[in-house]
């Protein structure tokens, strides 16, 4: 592997700068990729800041739920996001990431660290991190950006690198950076194709110039940036597929979410039948009321999770037979979504800057405790989350 050219510098700051925080996701980045693919960015990370053996998610292991509990260091029953598809069956609405629900506040608890950060006159700008086109917790972020797939990544970085010129008085001194990489390609080719590699390359090029911008304004020793994933990966097969049509009448239910964590809600009087047919059902997927969910998963204190939950072994499928039999691609390349103890769920976790050791190997780290970690690196109180400050201190330089 090459090694990134950027090195901490011991330049005086420039004058009127504060201690500063860069977020970045790469979205779908599980824990093992960069062990495979040329990264000198996150190489570099490593030897001058912190590598973690990888980044616990929250249940369920998906893009929508975990972006927002490292936001808000919540569960997804507690903030709100139990999943990237919600239904509302008092009043018939769904939350879905195609239908400009993210954007609604009413969807939202908790509050997540760019809230945090304006409500104690911290300035915060946010790009495409999930959750922050919608105000939350009666707060914006001062800069935001209304998710445009297509936005190049090099404009992504330009803009972060833009926000940190600003004038003192402007200046967002927390940032988020988002990119769909390599998630997009797992999903495609799965984890173990070599695009999904490169995919991964591609992305870790933004960061080198990212550091280079950051560098290049002497400001490395005032900027902290946290590198961190959603979730891993996972290969799926045709030949795994667990079709509920072998179990249940479908006319009899509304399947609310599919695989590899379904939300099942049966018409009304069917819940009891619906149950018993599919407890049990098929031994590599487990099937819960709403309540009984076990305790480890975080998953029964919400209005919006259904009456019945079932939750696929890795690797295996939830479908339907006519759905399946004329989709060849359900089954193929990769997915998330499982249980967080299976190992292919984990993501990364990379920090550098003054708040972080140096060359310091740390263990796996559960993201519910990095909103209590951003808040102590921005010198600002948290809210109320579900995180452990204790838990991130060994990470700190200080």
């Amino acid at each position: 592997m090459t090694s990134c050219s950027v090195k901490p510098t011991s330049t005086p700051i420039p004058a009127g700068y504060e201690n500063t925080l860069i977020l970045v996701s790469f979205d779908g980045c599980r824990y093992d990729y960069p062990d495979s693919a040329n990264t000198p960015a996150l190489d570099q990370m490593a030897r001058n800041g912190i590598k973690a053996s990888g980044l616990k998610t929250v249940f369920p292991s998906k893009t929508f739920p975990n972006h927002l509990s490292i936001a808000t260091g919540l569960y997804p029953e507690h903030h709100g996001i139990i999943s990237n598809k919600i239904y509302n069956a008092k009043t018939d609405e769904w939350y879905k990431l195609s239908n400009g629900a993210p954007k609604q506040s009413k969807w939202y608890h908790g509050e997540p660290i760019w809230s945090t950060a304006e409500k104690q006159g911290v300035k915060a700008a946010t790009f495409f991190w999930p959750g922050s086109e919608a105000e939350i917790a009666g707060q914006r972020p001062s800069y935001w950006k209304p998710y445009k797939g297509r936005t190049p990544y090099k404009d992504r970085v330009n803009q972060v690198l833009k926000w940190l010129d600003l004038p003192k008085a402007e200046r967002p001194r927390f940032i988020s950076l988002y990119f769909d990489e390599p998630d997009h390609s797992g999903h495609e080719y799965g984890p173990e194709s070599p695009k999904t590699l490169r995919a991964l390359e591609r992305v870790d090029s933004q960061l080198v110039a990212l550091w280079t911008g950051i560098k290049e304004r002497k400001l490395d020793g005032v900027v902290n940036v946290m590198v961190v994933s959603d979730h891993g990966m996972t290969t799926l097969s045709r030949d795994s597929v667990i079709f509920l049509d072998d179990y249940i009448n479908m006319n009899d239910v509304k399947v609310i979410d599919w695989s590899p964590v379904g939300a099942i809600r049966p018409l009304p009087g069917y819940e009891d039948a619906v149950y018993t047919a599919l407890k049990g059902a098929h031994p590599h997927m487990q099937v819960y009321r709403k309540g009984e969910v076990p305790e480890k998963y975080h998953y029964n204190d919400n209005e919006f999770i259904q009456p019945i939950i079932t939750i696929a072994d890795l690797h295996w499928t939830v479908g339907q037979k006519n759905y399946f039999n004329s989709h060849p691609n359900v089954g193929t390349g990769g997915t998330h979504g499982f249980d967080p103890d299976y190992t292919d769920m984990n993501g990364i976790f990379y920090a550098q800057g003054p708040a972080f050791k140096k060359g310091y190997q740390a263990p796996l780290i559960q993201n519910i405790h990095l909103y209590e970690l951003m808040c102590r690196v921005l010198d600002i109180d948290p809210a109320q989350n579900d995180g452990d400050n204790s838990k991130t201190l060994e990470l700190m330089r200080k």
